[in-house]
């Protein structure tokens, strides 16, 4: 009996195709890789860059702020404050009346105060006064006495030319000739002494009227005027007092107020004409106000104002710089006088410091008569 048949064994099955899961993970693992290459690069790019930034900006120094200048100051009139005292020649003399007060406004002329010796010195002119009167009275007595004397003169004439035609003729004698003429000679004489008294009584009255000059011009040293139209600062002396260093008063016009500013001397190429500035003080209502500078000084002077800190420099050298305010900071100024304040000085512009130049060099010209400025270094 044969046998079966053998059964080919079975093959092992056949791998399935690949599906897509198969196919996509290699190019996702790609692409993720080499968007970590991009990224990596990329920031690393960029830190590079703001290293490089970061070591410019460090290298380049910072741009300076353009340097304002500071100063002390005080206010007063831009044209200064009068100090009025007595004349030299009344020194010794004592206030009678004082005839105004502190912050008054007076007008040009308008009578301040008077010394004690305005009434002896009124008298002095009264009797001045009198003596001309005397000696004017009696130069006019001695005009009628001189032309008496010439009517006399003028008759003793025709008798002396007529007795001499007589005597001539040898109808008179030569006595009667020789008394008309001895009373010529005597009327002449009289004439001429009584115009050497007149000469005279004319000098006195010249004396005398320069002695009411004088007695006129102490008796208005007595009554101490104002200078010009202003305000009264500060009253220093009282009736009966005599006038010490500070006077008797200060006066000023408080129309003008504004502040004089103390530049140090190195800082003085910093200010010109028509700077601006800026003024701060306690005794402003607003605390701050603004002007213009209206005046340089050419004068190094020492240093007034101070700051009252411990270690201050006291001997330092400054120029004074006038700087004008407006109509509203002049009248809040004109009630503050002598008050210190601190000023602040806008940077200079271009404009400003080419008219700088220009006044400098117009300046050099007129002091070297004509001749240009050497030219820079």
């Amino acid at each position: 009996m044969s046998s079966p048949p053998s059964m080919p064994e079975p093959s092992a099955p056949a791998a399935p195709p690949p599906g897509p899961l198969q196919t996509r993970r290699p190019s996702r693992l790609a692409a993720l890789i080499a968007l970590l290459v991009v990224v990596a690069g990329g920031g690393g790019a960029w830190w590079l860059h703001t290293q490089r930034q970061e070591r410019q900006r460090q290298a380049t120094p910072p741009a300076l702020l353009p340097r304002r200048i500071a100063a002390l100051g005080r206010i007063e009139p831009l044209d200064g404050v009068v100090k009025l005292s007595v004349p030299s020649s009344l020194a010794n003399d004592p206030v009678s009346r004082i005839l105004v007060k502190d912050g008054e406004q007076v007008t040009k002329g308008q009578p301040l105060a008077i010394l004690e010796s305005a009434a002896s010195l009124e008298q002095a002119v009264r009797q001045s006064e009198a003596a001309i009167a005397t000696a004017e009275r009696r130069i006019t007595s001695q005009d009628s006495v001189i032309e008496k004397s010439r009517a006399q003169l003028a008759q003793a004439e025709v008798e002396l030319r007529r007795y001499s035609s007589l005597y001539a003729s040898g109808a008179s004698s030569a006595e009667e000739r020789d008394r008309r003429q001895t009373l010529a000679s005597t009327t002449r004489a009289n004439l001429d002494q009584a115009l050497s008294d007149r000469a005279t009584l004319a000098a006195e009255l010249e004396e005398k009227k320069a002695d009411l000059a004088r007695n006129r011009s102490e008796r208005a040293k007595a009554t101490i005027l104002a200078p010009f139209s202003g305000t009264v600062f500060k009253v220093y002396a009282h009736p009966g007092d005599k006038v010490g260093d500070d006077g008797i008063l200060d006066i000023g016009d408080s129309s003008r107020m504004g502040v004089i500013a103390e530049v140090y001397q190195t800082d003085r190429p910093g200010i010109a004409l028509g700077q601006k500035a800026v003024i701060t003080a306690e005794g402003f209502p607003d605390k701050q106000m603004s002007g213009t500078v209206v005046e340089i000084a050419r004068q190094v002077s020492r240093q007034t104002v101070f700051t009252g800190e411990a270690g201050e420099n006291l001997d330092r050298r400054v120029v004074e710089v006038k700087i004008g305010l407006g109509p509203q900071a002049t009248a809040i100024a004109s009630t503050i006088n002598y008050l210190q304040v601190n000023v602040l000085f806008e940077p200079l512009t271009e404009a400003q410091k080419q008219q700088q130049r220009q006044r400098q060099e117009a300046l050099i010209r007129q002091q070297t008569g004509g001749a240009a400025p050497p030219p820079p270094r």
